[in-house]
């Protein structure tokens, strides 16, 4: 597949926007010469069961962007209504029907990351995960902080440990 000058262009302010302004908590890079894997991640956002962790995300960027939507996927476990157990994420700003070629890369991360603080419960992924949102906020504030934990703090957790080995011992 070959990409066109606009895709090109595109990619290349995106991936400016990314590594010169990059919001608080936000990280892409492309994998691939051609820009259509990326990896990026998220933090997740202070006063949310989510805060802490590092959330690696998967994007597929059609070389028809930015006239169709990147393909986005949780790489890590996340406890969500909107994403799936497969990490799946129903948003729909990057539905095929609902896409607006003015939204870059950023932008749809920025929408993953308040998607984390404000979840959508009308409409869910994962409907047993949105019914115990709606129902029992605190309950589905714990479960979805204890998977926090378990699958997205493993950068911070080995941090500290790497921190607290390289100090010197009191005596």
């Amino acid at each position: 597949m070959e990409s066109s000058p606009l895709r090109d262009k595109r990619l290349g302010h995106d991936l400016k926007g990314l590594a010169q302004d990059a919001p608080e908590g936000i990280e892409a890079k492309p994998l691939d010469n051609c820009y259509y894997h990326w990896q990026a991640s998220i933090t997740g956002p202070v006063g949310s069961p989510y805060e802490g962790g590092v959330f690696y995300l998967y994007l597929k960027v059609p070389m028809l962007y930015p006239f169709k939507p990147p393909e986005v996927r949780f790489l890590t476990k996340i406890f969500h209504p909107n994403v799936n157990r497969h990490g799946d994420i129903g948003i729909d700003s990057i539905q095929q029907g609902n896409w607006v070629s003015g939204l870059t890369l950023t932008k749809v991360l920025i929408s993953i990351q308040s998607l984390l603080t404000d979840p959508f419960c009308d409409v869910c992924m994962e409907p047993e995960v949105g019914q115990l949102c709606r129902a029992d906020r605190d309950t589905f504030n714990a479960v979805a902080r204890e998977w926090t934990w378990r699958f997205a703090m493993h950068d911070a957790l080995l941090r500290s440990e790497v921190e607290v080995g390289a100090r010197p011992e009191r005596g």
